[in-house]
């Protein structure tokens, strides 16, 4: 690689090399990992809302480890990165957008990793009846696009700007909204068209998306509960509701 591809910041000033040009090992403490080498190609590579594949970061960094998604994940979870995937655009396929950057090596010591616990995470689900707070879908329902609902709990108030990991500064969001893809990108929606079908909606459905969009977050009726209730009580209780429902169908 030409030095004079990069700017100066690129390089580790202890020997001179690109931050990513090394392996396990082969450098500063906390720079030769596999997320760290991640980090610091995407930094010096890839442009905010510009589009990366594994495939091609896998290739630039040598790396053949069969844990390297994984490793990728981390820089989401640990490192403050942001970006959509497949997961949350079936249209990206094997590609992912870069929303915002995180921490890599270059900025110095690592940060205090901050990972909402397993049970904290069922706890902020449970209060929340399974189902993202801002767009209202629940785990594995599907987006109009046809993708499918993957839930995480979202900070109120980033850990960043002093944010906690108990559960009043939690929220369930889907991994589109936790991402805000679409406001960090410009969005790919006709405004027009969007304010078009809002016109469309009775002035009853108008007041009530007023104070969904004003709350931050969807509103969830008795019945939205109640079937809430319902499909996460698991298959003995949806039988017996369904049995229920299908009887009071017949009359």
């Amino acid at each position: 690689m030409e030095r004079l591809t990069y700017p100066f910041l690129a390089y580790c000033p202890k020997d001179g090399r690109l931050w990513w040009d090394r392996e396990f090992g082969d450098g500063p403490r906390g720079a030769d990992g596999s997320a760290p080498r991640m980090a610091s190609w995407l930094r010096w590579n890839v442009g905010l809302n510009e589009r990366f594949t594994t495939k091609a970061m896998r290739e630039a960094l040598g790396v053949s480890d069969e844990h390297f998604q994984r490793r990728q994940r981390e820089l989401r979870e640990d490192f403050n990165w942001k970006y959509l995937s497949s997961k949350e655009d079936p249209a990206l396929g094997d590609e992912c957008v870069l929303l915002a950057y995180g921490w890599w090596p270059g900025e110095g010591k690592r940060p205090k990793q901050q990972r909402v616990s397993t049970k904290v995470r069922r706890q902020v689900f449970e209060r929340d009846g399974g189902r993202c707070v801002i767009c209202g879908l629940g785990s594995n329902e599907k987006y109009e696009d046809g993708g499918t609902v993957v839930l995480t709990a979202g900070h109120i108030r980033a850990n960043l700007h002093g944010g906690s990991n108990e559960l009043s500064n939690l929220q369930t969001e889907c991994r589109r909204c936790n991402e805000s893809a679409r406001a960090d990108t410009g969005g790919v929606a006709d405004p027009i068209a969007v304010l078009e079908r809002v016109k469309s909606l009775p002035k009853a459905e108008r007041l009530e998306m007023l104070d969904w969009l004003s709350s931050g977050q969807r509103s969830r009726t008795r019945l939205d509960i109640a079937y809430d209730s319902v499909r996460l009580g698991g298959p003995i209780v949806r039988e017996v509701v369904l049995d229920y429902l299908e009887e009071v169908a017949r009359y």
